[in-house]
């Protein structure tokens, strides 16, 4: 009988225990909704180049918010950092975030890193097509973009 009751009370506390984790995760994200450019969902593995994970594309800001680009980028990419740009569309001009090189001076090619970027109303445009592209000082043609998202007024 004594062992019935232990059973019992040790799947109560494993179940109690479980569903007070999810519970307390899912109130989290609802009070954050920013919580969806955290690093810790994404994978930005990369061997080659700059992979931009977040935005991740269809996300809606306003001119003057401030954002976090998150990004990862490969060893060889390692001294300099990097170029944080805004484009209205494809064929917009480059429009550079921050004031001079910022993001990770060392990337492994398997970190997420953060970097927040203002999207100035000096800087940019109203968009349906916008996207921030990664551009390294160092082998440029390795940069990365975000997918697009649309900014407002």
């Amino acid at each position: 009988m004594k062992l019935t009751y232990a059973v019992i009370l040790a799947t109560s506390l494993a179940f109690w225990a479980c569903s007070d984790d999810s519970s307390s995760t899912s109130a989290s994200d609802e009070k954050n909704p920013s919580s969806d450019s955290s690093s810790a969902k994404y994978d930005c593995t990369t061997e080659d180049g700059v992979v931009v994970v977040y935005p991740k594309g269809g996300e809606k800001f306003k001119v003057g918010e401030t954002i976090k680009v998150v990004y990862g980028a490969s060893p060889d990419l390692s001294g300099s950092q990097f170029r944080f740009a805004y484009r209205a569309n494809e064929d917009a001009d480059v429009n550079d975030l921050t004031e001079s090189s910022a993001g990770e001076k060392n990337p492994d090619g398997k970190t997420c890193y953060e970097q927040e970027v203002k999207l100035d109303a000096s800087l940019v445009e109203p968009s349906k097509e916008a996207f921030i592209q990664v551009i390294p000082y160092v082998k440029t043609r390795k940069n990365g973009k975000s997918g697009k998202f649309t900014v407002t007024e």
